[in-house]
């Protein structure tokens, strides 16, 4: 499944994901990650920053999510579909470092990352947007400065 202009746009804007996965006794994880882009138009790569339990709840069951939001706008999504770990020495794994070092640099050292393949795409937002439909992103975006003490940047 192909990952929309929309879904790499909010990719793009967020600042953090959460990777959900799962053992092979079905025990559910979830864990936040600050280096992840999408990849190939059909995928989401993140850094194995420190990631145990992932990589080993990847190993076991190949199922896992990822969900991430633009805390302005509060809206998002969640791709699911199969992950699988990639390291040095795999052929993808040069392209998909090159890309994820762009956002990590030499902060994050890491030597594997995940790939989740998207095989559905569901749209996150805030209940408001749903209990009053007049609301709009920048409604969102005015709420969520008051809310967190920020300003916009000036250009």
């Amino acid at each position: 499944m192909a990952l929309t202009p929309d879904v790499i746009r909010l990719i793009d804007e967020s600042v953090l994901c959460w990777l959900a996965t799962s053992s092979a006794s079905g025990q559910p994880s979830v864990s936040p990650k600050e280096v992840f882009t999408p990849y190939n138009g059909d995928s989401i790569v993140i850094a194995n920053i420190a990631s145990p339990g992932s990589a080993r709840n990847i190993r076991e069951n190949p199922k896992a999510c990822v969900s991430f939001i633009n805390v302005f706008t509060q809206r998002g999504y969640q791709v699911s579909g199969d992950a699988m770990m990639l390291h040095q020495g795999d052929d993808e794994y040069p392209e998909i470092h090159r890309s994820l070092y762009v956002i990590s640099g030499d902060d994050f050292p890491f030597k594997s990352a995940f790939r989740v393949m998207a095989n559905d795409i569901k749209p996150i937002i805030a209940p408001r947007y749903r209990l009053f439909p007049q609301t709009t992103e920048q409604d969102q975006i005015e709420s969520a400065m008051r809310t967190y003490g920020v300003q916009p940047r000036s250009s």
